[in-house]
């Protein structure tokens, strides 16, 4: 008798169910659709760390050896929201020695549609004409056409055109002066940049002029940055090249400016790769336009050349050697050349990982090296004599 209670009630909650369910298909519904699932937000790290280590083994009467350190890191965070909406922060870490102090490098929020349209606000940073040469490729420091201006502002990417405006931050906002300026040298925080670029193809080859208005809101005191960066690919060749006008003081109190000039033509023939380079500016004597900032120069020195001959052993490792000139100075009237010849390795087992070693002889060329008061004019690396010096590095760059 249980039984059959059971299979009854059964029975009818699933015809109670059943017909539940078809009055809810024929009839009509004002209940508005669900939205879509929210798939969260992505969510990815990446960075870059550098470790390196260096040596210099005197000759002369100072035999002795001196060991240095260079130390990066760069950690990266970055957030997609959706298909348009992400941002993205960054920490950096970077010093002369094995313990960089870690600092916020900066953070901005992107809408982006499609390629050919992104907008960003936030801290942001623009550099145009960087060195490929490795001992000025660092484009905060150096640059043939602009090192890199940080600004906290906004960006508009839009096919090929790059805009930005906003107020300066760090080296960008610090102001280096000269006794023989008469401006303001205290004021802090009236800085602002604008930014115009334009990358475009012609049958392969790429262009990108550009242009950087950098005000102080002080009479000549306002800098501009101008020029043009291309890279020209001819088969096997191909030619990275600068032109950058560096002009401070836009009144006419000091028209002055400086024109640097930058070739760095790679021919890679497999396993045989051709790297050269030459780099001139025309620097005006009485009021020099180089951009110090921390006693580091945009423009390192008025001219220099270099040229490497490599072998590629395997898909890892490659050996070859260098020969360079260099003037080591802004000043034309000077004698400070050094002439630097050596071998430098590469071993790259996998994508992300770089490994360079060199050991390199510097040579003083110029009678200048010996005069007691060189040191004024030097603008790289003081020798200090005629003397040879031998210089050796091991540079470790790894990325995740």
């Amino acid at each position: 008798m249980n039984t059959i209670k059971l299979t009854a009630m059964a029975f009818g909650l699933a015809a109670a169910n059943a017909f539940a369910q078809s009055a809810t298909e024929v009839q009509p519904t004002t209940e508005a659709p669900k939205a879509a699932e929210d798939k969260g937000v992505e969510f990815n790290i990446s960075g870059r760390a550098e470790v390196d280590a260096y040596a210099d083994a005197m000759t002369g009467d100072d035999q002795k050896f001196y060991h240095d350190y260079k130390t990066q890191l760069n950690l990266i965070f970055q957030a997609k929201f959706n298909d348009n909406w992400s941002a993205q922060v960054e920490i950096e870490g970077k010093a002369s020695n094995e313990e960089p102090y870690l600092h916020y490098k900066g953070a901005y929020v992107q809408y982006k549609r499609g390629d050919n349209f992104a907008l960003k606000f936030g801290d942001l940073a623009f550099t145009e004409g960087a060195f490929s040469y490795y001992y000025f490729n660092d484009s905060t420091i150096y640059a043939a056409g602009m090192r890199e201006h940080e600004i906290r502002g906004v960006e508009l990417d839009y096919k090929g055109l790059q805009f930005g405006l906003g107020f300066g931050r760090g080296k960008n906002n610090d102001r280096t002066c000269y006794s023989s300026e008469t401006f303001d040298c205290s004021l802090y925080g009236n800085s602002y940049d604008i930014h115009l670029a334009y990358q475009f193809d012609i049958a392969g080859q790429t262009f990108r002029p550009f242009i950087n208005y950098k005000s102080w809101q002080e009479k000549d005191a306002n800098t501009l940055h101008a020029g043009l960066h291309t890279d020209l690919i001819f088969g096997p060749l191909d030619i990275h090249a600068v032109y950058g006008l560096h002009a401070d003081r836009l009144k006419k109190s000091f028209p002055n400016a400086t024109h640097a000039f930058l070739g760095e033509p790679t021919l890679n023939l497999g396993r045989v790769i051709v790297k050269a380079g030459a780099f001139f500016a025309i620097i005006d004597d009485d009021h020099p336009t180089i951009h110090e900032t921390y006693y580091d120069y945009e423009i390192p020195e008025y001219k220099f050349a270099f040229g490497e001959f490599d072998f590629k052993v395997n898909d890892a490792f490659t050996a070859g050697f260098v020969g360079e000139w260099h003037t080591n100075t802004l000043d034309d009237t000077k004698e400070l050349g050094t002439v630097t010849i050596g071998p430098r390795f590469y071993f790259n087992p996998f994508k992300k990982l770089e490994v360079t070693a060199y050991a390199f002889a510097d040579i003083p060329v110029g009678d200048d090296w010996e005069k007691e008061d060189h040191y004024k004019w030097v603008s790289t690396y003081d020798y200090g004599s005629k003397d040879i010096m031998f210089e050796f590095g091991l540079e470790t760059v790894f990325k995740f």
